[in-house]
């Protein structure tokens, strides 16, 4: 191999390296002495999930990101949702759904127990989520509720290997899939009627979840959907306050 070929390869590997060690590095979240809560020296699938879900709930706040390329033929339909949720508990960003045959992308808050949307040229509204197939997004990060309770239910837990997620492919832990319940499910999307949904959890070194990829039936009389939920930013604190411009 010529001088020039062999800088090329080095250079080649050099680049390489990091990428290689960011999706094969990272410490194996069964290992973390806090997730193993019998003792036993070894957290459990479960115990791991479990922990994750506490670790959600203790957070001052996370950037969230629910989504679903799936584009069923149902009224009301919630596409997508993203933002800030806080401890509050409070949750200020946008929602983007159909809702009496509208298709629209609004700003929404909830704080104090109260939700909001902007919609256009009413302005800000108050409403009850359920009636648009959405939770209460301040709630999703609650300990008892939203995604720790899909944590926390979550049976037939099994680990998988270390991955990266679909959504932020920087974004590296190890998978575990599970079954979820539906009454568990409730909780983060009001309207579904499965008893039960496949899910694979992404669950970083530090033993949080990272995403949660949701398949099952989430709407009367539509196929079954896949939902994403991509969680950042842990410890993030955002003031959210009620719109001072109201119906």
């Amino acid at each position: 191999m010529s001088s020039l070929r062999r800088l090329a390869a080095a250079a080649a590997l050099a680049l390489a390296l990091p990428a290689l060690a960011a999706c094969s590095g990272g410490d194996d979240p069964s290992q973390n002495a806090d997730a193993d809560a019998d003792g036993s020296g070894e957290a459990s699938p479960a115990e791991v999930l479990a922990f994750a879900g506490e670790q959600l709930g203790e957070t001052a706040g996370v950037r969230l990101r629910l989504s679903t390329t799936d584009t069923p033929d149902v009224d009301p339909f919630l596409g997508s949702a993203e933002g800030v949720v806080t401890r509050a508990p409070a949750f200020e960003g946008q929602a983007s759904g159909t809702f009496q045959g509208q298709s629209a992308t609004v700003a929404v808050r909830s704080v104090d127990g109260t939700f909001y949307a902007e919609l256009p040229i009413v302005g800000w509204q108050d409403f009850d989520p359920a009636t648009l197939c959405a939770p209460d997004p301040a709630t999703l990060i609650d300990p008892d509720a939203g995604v720790s309770s899909v944590l926390a239910e979550a049976t037939d837990v099994e680990q998988g290997d270390e991955a990266r997620a679909e959504s932020d492919n920087e974004v590296t832990g190890t998978r575990y899939t599970a079954t979820v319940p539906g009454s568990a499910m409730k909780n983060v999307l009001p309207c579904a009627p499965g008893d039960t949904f496949e899910g694979t959890f992404l669950v970083d070194a530090d033993g949080r979840l990272r995403e949660a990829v949701l398949t099952g039936e989430f709407f009367s009389g539509a196929p079954e959907l896949t939902y994403t939920i991509f969680l950042s930013d842990y410890g993030v604190e955002q003031d959210v306050t009620a719109p001072t411009d109201g119906p």
